[in-house]
């Protein structure tokens, strides 16, 4: 049986890629640094899955087996000599966490001439695979012409529903049918190949990866944000369903899709179904719930000038398109609060002792007095109206 190594063995880990990785045969051997995930994969040596838009029915992952990163290294380094695909699910931020391992199982790899390996990041993150592999290098583990003779790093797009859940007495975890795994065709050892069935293989992926994470993660993003700081809410379920927020969170990918038809010259009408089938719906079917407090954390990274807001917000701004909305969610962001959540308390602390001003130009990277800064300043000053804020 083939093999791949997955880091990871979270929900997304062991109900997305692993479950892609099972379907296409491969044995899986999942790498984390959370014990209890590491017991989970290994009392059985397989999990169920409960498929949401099938009435919950189960589907058995087996051919599993889980190391723990920080004491079974080794083992995930002989794993990693003999597998043909790498992958990750550990969230863009840890990717230099994991880097060291992945170069040492590359090294090794290397020292005993095997052939080359598939390594791909498949994080919510603007080329995520090249993060990955730039972490790598500069571990200095080895060298970059040593990285690229042993591995190749297609960067991916990655979207799917997961939740945890308990159905016949069994914890798994509860996936939908929709969800979307591209791939950088041109990057793979064999182009014409297709080592993950499902995936989409693509010549340009940054369009996809903006569609994705510009209208989707836009959406989810600004729904909570909305949410939390004009309504309260805890779920973005919630959100998702109220008559009042619901059109604006619409508005918000609306505009983020115009840009992108602009750009890339998706059509506005194929933007629309995307939006509707892969966020609204989806995120709406009965019994699926979502903290806010896990859809919108991190929020410095979320309102950067790259990421899921401010991107489609810059893009909009380039090509002369409204972003109302969009720089609404950036205020609403501006006044996320999270218990435990770093990034939150730390936008709080600095907001606190610089001042709103400062902060709108520290993190989200617009020029001081200008339009945008000045849509943000505004709209975050209306919110000081609102009773759920704590002043």
């Amino acid at each position: 049986m083939k093999k791949a190594v997955h880091f990871g063995a979270g929900k997304i880990g062991r109900g997305f890629i692993a479950e892609l990785l099972h379907d296409s045969g491969y044995e899986v051997v999942f790498g984390d640094v959370v014990e209890e995930l590491v017991d989970l994969v290994n009392k059985n040596r397989e999990y169920p899955l409960f498929l949401i838009d099938h009435n919950f029915e189960e589907k058995i992952i087996d051919n599993v087996i889980a190391y723990s990163n920080i004491k079974e290294s080794d083992k995930l380094i002989d794993a990693m000599c003999e597998a043909e695909i790498i992958t990750t699910s550990v969230m863009a931020t840890n990717l230099p966490k994991v880097a060291p391992l992945i170069a040492q199982g590359l090294k090794k790899r290397l020292e005993q001439s095997k052939d080359k390996v598939i390594v791909m990041a498949c994080e919510n993150a603007i080329m995520g695979t090249d993060i990955l592999k730039n972490a790598m290098i500069e571990t200095k583990i080895l060298t970059k012409d040593q990285i690229n003779s042993i591995a190749v790093f297609p960067n991916t797009a990655v979207d799917r529903m997961v939740f945890g859940g308990v159905h016949n007495g069994k914890e798994g975890i509860e996936i939908g049918d929709a969800f979307e795994l591209v791939i950088e065709k041109g990057k793979l050892i064999d182009p014409n190949s297709e080592p993950i069935k499902g995936a989409e293989y693509v010549d340009d992926l940054m369009m996809y990866l903006q569609r994705k994470i510009y209208i989707i993660n836009c959406g989810h993003a600004i729904a909570g944000y909305y949410g939390q700081v004009l309504k309260g809410y805890d779920i973005v379920q919630d959100a998702l369903r109220d008559p009042e927020l619901l059109p604006q969170i619409r508005e918000a990918m609306l505009e983020s899709a115009s840009a992108l038809e602009k750009k890339y010259g998706f059509t506005h009408e194929s933007l629309v179904e995307y939006m509707e089938t892969m966020m609204v719906k989806r995120f709406t079917t009965p019994g699926v719930v979502d903290p806010i407090s896990r859809v919108s954390r991190e929020p410095i990274r979320k309102i950067s000038p790259n990421d899921r807001i401010m991107g489609p917000a810059n893009n909009c701004e380039e090509y002369g398109l409204d972003n109302t909305y969009l720089l609404k969610g950036v205020a609403c962001a501006l006044k996320f609060k999270s218990e435990g959540d770093l990034q939150a308390e730390e936008l709080q602390n600095y907001i606190a002792n610089n001042g709103i001003e400062a902060a709108i130009v520290k993190y989200t990277g617009v020029e001081k007095d200008s339009r945008m800064y000045n849509v943000i300043l505004d709209e975050y000053k209306k919110l000081l109206n609102y009773k759920f804020l704590e002043i």
